[in-house]
């Protein structure tokens, strides 16, 4: 099968039998430079091929008082912070991006120059969001949790509007943490077979059994929780 590879810095996603390894910070370090920091050089230790954060501003995603406002609240870096906090991952020779949760978010990601956007399962279908990022014309990988097929073709067509440096497709169950039962691994072929693009899979199980299963299945890029 002819899948569309591209590349991230030194790493082609798609291509046979290598996996980019993604250790997924989110907001794991509770807004604390230092504590993400410290995650980082980890995640390097461990053998992770990249970083992601996610950065979100709560006032422009959540209504007030509502749970996502208040895990998501003070747990954002500022420009300087997450510039540094680039720059000490690329030294360490791993990729460093991030999930924007909207659009003012999206711009800071895009100031201090990210080499690739993550679109998260809940704003797969914020169309023009994912069109934002095209206009950018960075690689973009995509998670699939909860979605339809129909919804997923929307926002591949979305994400290649104004270019095409790269797509990625992440199986994933939106369940936290998501019992082994639940995961239905045969999906991600699916997903492979009908977009003729990479496909990973991004991890809400507690172990590492079904990131393995995802890799023998031939996953390209994993995304596993990391704290």
């Amino acid at each position: 099968m002819n899948i569309k590879t591209f590349k991230i810095g030194n790493y082609i996603i798609g291509k046979p039998r290598t996996v980019f390894l993604v250790a997924e910070i989110g907001i794991n370090h509770n807004g604390n430079f230092n504590l993400c920091k410290k995650m980082i050089m980890s995640a390097a230790k461990s053998g992770a091929n990249a970083v992601k954060l996610q950065t979100i501003d709560p006032n422009e995603s959540y209504l007030r008082n509502t749970p996502s406002y208040k895990e998501f609240l003070n747990k954002n870096f500022s420009d300087e912070e997450l510039y540094k906090l680039k720059e000490i991952t690329e030294k360490l020779g791993l990729v460093f991006f991030s999930t924007p949760g909207d659009f003012k978010s999206l711009e800071r990601l895009k100031k201090i120059g990210v080499k690739l956007i993550k679109i998260s399962s809940g704003l797969l279908t914020n169309i023009p969001l994912i069109e934002q990022v095209s206009k950018y014309n960075i690689p973009i990988i995509i998670s699939t949790g909860m979605a339809y097929e129909k919804e997923i073709s929307e926002s591949l067509k979305a994400a290649k509007r104004y270019s095409n440096k790269g797509i990625g497709i992440m199986k994933c169950t939106s369940l936290y943490p998501a019992p082994d039962e639940t995961v239905n691994l045969k999906s991600m072929l699916t997903l492979r077979d009908k977009f003729k693009l990479p496909v990973g899979y991004s991890d809400h199980t507690i172990d590492d059994l079904v990131v393995c299963g995802a890799v023998s299945l031939g996953a390209s890029i994993i995304e596993k929780h990391f704290t």
